[in-house]
């Protein structure tokens, strides 16, 4: 427990709930990419940057929210969510395909990814409490005390 009463979460298990997040919500984004082309909404060439935007978003949250849960600071937390998520994206495409042919868009979506830890990163760092109030006059301090 920590000192405000509060259970703490074991390090590893903040990395991969941040990495599920992020891949629940980059396959939310393919199934939205896949409804909108399928629909004829979005042009087939339009699926691989939304995609690319949708692998940012997603490793920028689940960075976002390591960061924030994380006590080794912002920009290794969101690095190492990042790393996660490309290990897992990486290992699903070598199994699914035969050839390195993915890494023509593939490689596309590997790199907006990484961008979105880096994102997550620097504007993840830990919120900052404020000082105490103050209280400025005599007659409010006695107004608190009783």
């Amino acid at each position: 427990m920590s000192g405000n009463g509060r259970k703490q979460t074991a390090v590893w298990l903040v990395f991969v709930q941040g990495i599920l997040a992020a891949l629940g919500i980059y396959l939310l984004a393919a199934v939205l990419a896949a409804l909108l082309a399928v629909r004829a909404v979005l042009p087939e060439a339009g699926v691989l940057p939304m995609l690319a935007a949708g692998s940012f978003l997603a490793v920028c949250a689940g960075g976002l929210l390591c960061a924030r849960r994380s006590g080794w600071g912002s920009l290794p937390s969101a690095l190492v969510c990042a790393g996660g998520f490309l290990a897992v994206l990486i290992a699903v495409a070598l199994l699914c395909w035969e050839e390195a042919a993915w890494l023509g868009g593939g490689g596309l979506l590997l790199l907006c990814a990484a961008a979105g830890g880096i994102a997550a990163g620097l504007l993840g760092g830990r919120r900052r409490r404020r000082g105490g109030k103050r209280i400025r006059s005599a007659r409010k301090a006695e107004k608190v005390r009783l």
